[in-house]
């Protein structure tokens, strides 16, 4: 087995370049056939992710963040043909790997089950909508959670804070919480209509850094698990804020589950409807009439934890 080892030094606000050299000691004494490339742009990551193959390479270790996997993800879903995907956690979040089955992430788990060869197959999603489409790995959210997202981008083009600034725009946009009015629909059925605080779509349970958002989200059962919150003033929300961590969000009043192949979101107003994708804000049409999340089942093999071997 040879692989490619993708490397975005830059994730974890730069961590990841100081700990490489230790990473690439762990790969060497695990005995793995590797060739390392570093990468400083997405168009660089799935460039390399989509040429590993012709290049001679079985499967794809990717050093980095959440959006470097998602990027690499993207790259070979395409592929009539798709290597092995590997995943060695440098990010600030590590989401898609927990949701995976590699809860609490490390490198030496990570390492030890490439060198062991466990695999699994997981599913990935598919985002449509008038003129366009994107694919995500592990999650898309809608409203709030995107609003924070677009704010932090904006803030940290001024202010280098790095965590903290998604921790001051939260709070901020929490303090006077903005909502919106749509009809969700879950393969054609409506299962929400009105205001809501934010939606979000998982192929896995985790986002945001370790929130259980899709809580019941299983990233191999061929579904895409939704939950809706219907607005909630800051005071709630703080009270609340435990149930985004410990999988417990769905129980409260204020949330509305769903479960299906495709969830479809209808804004009340065309073009009224924030959206991120694997932490990564999409600019849509503000003539935009309605957003369709679709599963992908059985989209990429991934090497999964030693003790759940397939």
């Amino acid at each position: 087995m040879k692989w490619l080892v993708i490397v975005n030094r830059k994730a974890g606000g730069g961590s990841a370049g100081k700990l490489w050299k230790e990473t690439l000691s762990s790969l060497l004494n695990a005995g793995i056939n590797f060739v390392s490339k570093f990468t400083e742009a997405p168009a660089q990551t799935r460039l390399l992710a989509s040429n590993a193959l012709s290049l001679g390479f079985d499967g794809i270790i990717v050093y980095g963040g959440d959006g470097t996997i998602s990027d690499a993800s993207a790259a070979i879903s395409f592929l009539e043909t798709k290597p092995l995907l590997a995943f060695i956690p440098a990010g600030s979040g590590n989401d898609w790997i927990r949701s995976i089955g590699f809860n609490p992430p490390t490198v030496h788990s990570c390492i030890e089950a490439i060198a062991a060869g466990n695999t699994k197959v997981v599913d990935a999603g598919m985002c449509v909508w008038p003129g366009g489409s994107r694919f995500f790995l592990n999650s898309a959210g809608i409203g709030f959670d995107a609003l924070v997202l677009k704010r932090v981008v904006f803030l940290r083009r001024f202010l280098p804070l790095g965590q903290l600034s998604y921790l001051l725009t939260l709070i901020a946009s929490a303090l006077f919480p903005p909502h919106w009015r749509a009809t969700v629909y879950s393969d054609s059925k409506p299962v929400y209509k009105g205001d809501y605080l934010t939606l979000t779509t998982g192929v896995g349970r985790y986002s945001g850094g370790g929130m259980q958002l899709s809580p019941t989200a299983v990233p191999d059962d061929g579904l895409l698990d939704s939950v809706v919150l219907s607005p909630m003033n800051f005071f709630i929300m703080a009270r609340h804020i435990g149930k985004l961590f410990d999988g417990t969000l769905h129980r409260t009043r204020w949330a509305t589950s769903a479960k299906g192949s495709v969830i479809r979101i209808e804004p009340s107003k065309p073009g009224a409807v924030i959206l991120e994708l694997d932490g990564e804000v999409v600019i849509l049409s503000e003539k935009c009439e309605f957003i369709e999340l679709i599963s992908m089942p059985n989209e990429l093999r991934v090497i999964a934890p030693v003790a759940e071997q397939t």
